[in-house]
């Protein structure tokens, strides 16, 4: 997915392990993206980054806070995230902020396979890292118009130039989008899930000296949407896209954040700093039995604020046998969660309707201390040793309340405390045979913390424990025929003990219990290879095999052991064909089309829900020059059918959303 100007691939520079490498030296299963793939695969969210990427698998519930995100075959809905997302070094530790418009971006890199040692807690999947785009000396401005059916309408904007030539920089953007619901509420008579979203970003860069780099972010965000476009399964795949209830709601975020980066060479270590914070404002409204009787509803609101503070030493850039890195984490995490549950007469008590009420104030804080050390041996050989000590303590004090017409029918109260703490192992070995092939293997851990139930069944649902891993993993990394062709495949078995597992309660609640055990084992490739001129090859391919070795679900009375655990596909791939002809001395010729396969998979943990596989095709035309680019675009070309997601509450049929349908339009990239 590059341009290329010659018949050989470019290096990709990563920072997944957070010093500045040759993607093909770091062993381990990453899959990086930069500046020109993202544009010219038109990413733009999660998502889109998801069907690119082997054994990575996200389902959307319609709204922006609910996009759940799986790595081979890991991942959480309602819990702790399983896998960490970073923007510019800083961690987002609520998956309800992940899903946000990307724009301006240098690089993503998708890291597979627990990170606990350099990442740390909720990182036993995976890892995104997303970079963007830094003011230099180069002053860059741009501007990218698009509109699309489902009254679509897209805008960026970008500015980055030097204030003091060699000093100071800044660097601003933002994004607009907006656009109509994919999927009618034929009761109301009206679109659900419609979109619009406000973000921005301003950067200021500021370098006294060669060898410090002092950076200062501000981000925004402002989000609007539709209500939840879920409807009964059964009714979805007759009539995919249309729904009945009878609840008009809506979701709506507001969230912000800033942080300074500070990194300071010396001949003999870098220093970096990162000092973060991060807020977000979430709330949701919406029909919660989904049906056109007025059953139950549903209004929350989520009020969270994070502090992060990360220092971490370095070895130097250079030559030596012997890198190095050790570091201290620490953060501390507020959140206020309020849910109130409107139930119809009848449906929870005999004739009289019932209001419950759920407050919870959850402070969580945390440190973790780290390391990672490289040394080469007799040239070729890498030997990688690493180690992480986590340690968290949280408190909760939660209230639940019931009236029914404005009379209280008493409620519950509970205040409690937990501390956990992990350490996290890494080992690693790699050889590097040629300048163009390396071998590797490696043992790592993961850790994801625990947490509370604000509704449960009885008191052991009260707290549930922390969830571990350990992955076992060899691969290699090779380029070929003059380095026009390069591709990295990995194995992979994974060993998780006291899984975290979300169960839906008969009351639309859900609880999160320790499953017992499981394990998920696979292989993932990803290959580029320039074909002839002009021509660019992209490809990935992933297989899991995930199950539950121990799992006795008590609220259901079944056991789930040999299951195959949920939102698993057995396989993901994805193919890009990419092509760039000179038409002219000013203009050339652009075109992109992709073949993403999801393979088949289960919703639910008693495999009765199943999504089959499917295939989807986008296609994308454009005409370039040095400073435009007019761009006709697809997704979804054939408009094929299936669910975003599917579950079911106890005692009540399926519910489904079906998948986004064929959307259009065009794109004006200007550079000036």
């Amino acid at each position: 997915m590059a341009k290329e100007k010659t018949l050989r691939l470019e290096s990709v520079m990563v920072t997944a392990e957070k010093r500045k490498a040759d993607l093909q030296d770091i062993p381990s299963s990453i899959s990086a993206f930069s500046e020109t793939d993202i544009e010219d695969a038109r990413i733009q969210t999660i998502q889109d980054l998801s069907r690119l990427t082997p054994n990575m698998y996200i389902a959307n519930w319609g709204i922006r806070g609910t996009s759940y995100v799986f790595i081979r075959g890991i991942g959480a809905v309602n819990n702790e995230p399983a896998v960490g997302y970073y923007v510019d070094g800083v961690g987002y530790m609520d998956s309800r902020a992940f899903d946000s418009n990307l724009y301006d971006i240098e690089r993503i890199e998708v890291l597979r396979g627990p990170q606990g040692t350099l990442y740390g807690r909720n990182s036993l999947a995976g890892v995104i890292n997303i970079i963007t785009q830094k003011p230099d000396n180069e002053t860059r401005m741009g501007v990218d118009l698009t509109a699309g059916n489902y009254n679509n309408y897209q805008g960026v904007a970008r500015l980055a130039l030097p204030l003091v030539q060699d000093r100071l920089f800044l660097g601003m953007a933002g994004n607009f989008e907006s656009r109509d619901g994919y999927t009618e509420n034929d009761y109301l008579d009206q679109d659900v899930d419609n979109h619009q979203a406000f973000n921005g970003r301003v950067r200021m860069r500021f370098t006294p000296t060669e060898n410090l780099d002092i950076t200062a972010n501000i981000d925004g965000e402002k989000i609007d949407d539709g209500a939840f476009p879920l409807g009964r399964l059964e009714a979805l795949r007759k009539r995919p896209r249309h729904i009945a209830y009878d609840y008009e709601g809506s979701y709506k975020r507001d969230g912000w954040g800033s942080s300074l980066n500070v990194a300071y060479g010396t001949p003999w270590f870098k220093l970096t700093s990162i000092t973060a914070f991060r807020k977000f404002d979430d709330s949701a409204d919406n029909d919660q039995d989904f049906t056109i009787l007025p059953l139950i509803t549903a209004d929350e609101t989520i009020d969270d604020e994070q502090f992060t503070q990360e220092l971490r030493f370095a070895s130097p850039n250079s030559n030596s046998d012997l890198k190095w890195l050790a570091g201290f984490f620490g953060f501390n995490k507020k959140k206020k969660h309020n849910l109130h549950l409107g139930f119809a007469p009848g449906v929870a008590i005999p004739w009289l309707p019932l209001d419950r009420v759920t407050d919870s104030d959850l402070t969580t804080s945390g440190m973790a201390f780290f390391g990672q050390a490289t040394y080469t041996l007799y040239e070729n050989l890498d030997l990688t040793f690493g180690l992480r000590y986590d340690y968290e303590k949280a408190d909760i004090d939660n209230v639940m309340t019931m009236k029914s017409n404005g009379y209280s029918l008493g409620g519950d109260k509970m205040s409690e405390s937990e501390n956990s703490d992990a350490f996290l192992p890494k080992l690693q070995i790699a050889y590097h045979w040629t300048t163009g092939f390396m071998s590797y293997a490696g043992v790592s851990r993961g850790y994801r913390s625990g947490g509370f139930n604000t509704a449960y069944m009885d008191a052991s649902d009260i707290h549930f424990d922390p969830e571990y891993s350990w992955n076992y993993e060899i691969g290699f990394k090779s380029s070929w025929l003059d380095n026009r062709l390069k591709v990295n495949t990995s194995l992979f078995f994974i060993d998780l003990e006291d899984q975290q597992v979300v169960q839906l309660l008969p009351s639309a609640d859900t609880v999160i219990r320790n499953a017992g055990k499981s394990r998920s084992m696979g292989m993932e490739m990803d290959l580029i290879a320039i074909l002839c001129k002009g021509l660019t090859l992209d490809a990935g391919f992933g297989y899991t095999d995930a199950e539950y070795r121990e799992y006795k679900d008590s609220l259901a009375g079944t056991d789930y052991s040999g299951n195959t655990t949920i939102m698993a596909p057995e396989y993901t791939y994805n193919l890009g064909l990419e092509y760039r002809k000179d038409l002219s001395k000013t203009w050339g010729f652009f075109a992109r089309t992709e073949l993403i396969g999801i393979g088949p998979f289960y919703w639910n943990d008693a495999n009765n829900l199943k999504q089959d596989a499917y295939q989807l095709v986008n296609l994308n035309l454009g005409l370039e020059r040095d400073n435009i680019d007019l761009i006709l675009w697809s997704r979804n070309l054939f408009d094929e059918e299936y669910e975003a997601v599917a579950f079911e509450f106890p005692g009540s049929d399926p519910v489904g959303q079906s998948g986004d349908p064929l959307t259009f339009g065009v794109t004006l990239r200007m550079r000036f």
